[in-house]
């Protein structure tokens, strides 16, 4: 499966589009969030002065504050009420791939939700590689207190790891 992490600072290129196929949730030390953050709000910043769109550079902060260990939920369901459908997609994914990164409970929801709204949105190959990520996804623990973050290849390896060992299970118990 091809590599689809992107550094979350993507966002705030300048004419840069989002990518509903990227995984966003790369875990971030807090010096990097840090940056972000502060690049996310310099963005705002300059997209107002313009009258531009706000979203990307909102889910830049949304990101940042993740990682610094912030409480997102409720900067989530404010993003998400100001958000167009298109945007809603991304948002849900981005969110689902922040609670997957720590195993957190929800996880799965968002994702699913978020790639029902992508999924008209989406070329072939990245449609096919999101729904065998997710799939594979929804094989992994979940808890509300999640555990400690990892990337896309560490989640996607043990993943992997759950599905062989259950298909294997089912097959000795038939």
């Amino acid at each position: 499966m091809p590599d689809y992490s992107l550094d979350p600072c993507t966002l705030l290129l300048p004419d840069a589009e989002a990518s509903l196929a990227a995984w966003y949730a790369s875990p971030l030390d807090r010096p990097t969030a840090h940056v972000l953050l502060a690049a996310a709000r310099r963005q705002e910043q300059h997209l107002l002065a313009r009258g531009a769109g706000l979203f990307d550079a909102h889910l830049a902060a949304l990101i940042a504050g993740f990682w610094l260990g912030r409480a997102i939920d409720l900067e989530y369901r404010s993003l998400f009420t100001a958000a167009v459908s298109d945007q809603r997609a991304l948002l849900d994914l981005v969110y689902g791939q922040l609670l997957m990164s720590c195993k957190r409970s929800g996880a799965n929801d968002h994702l699913r939700s978020g790639f029902t709204a992508a999924a008209r949105l989406l070329a072939p190959p990245d449609y096919f590689a999101i729904l065998k990520r997710h799939e594979l996804l929804r094989c992994l623990p979940l808890s509300d207190a999640g555990s400690t973050p990892m990337a896309l290849a560490d989640l996607l390896a043990e993943a992997s790891v759950i599905n062989r060992l259950s298909r294997a299970a089912g097959r000795r118990a038939e």
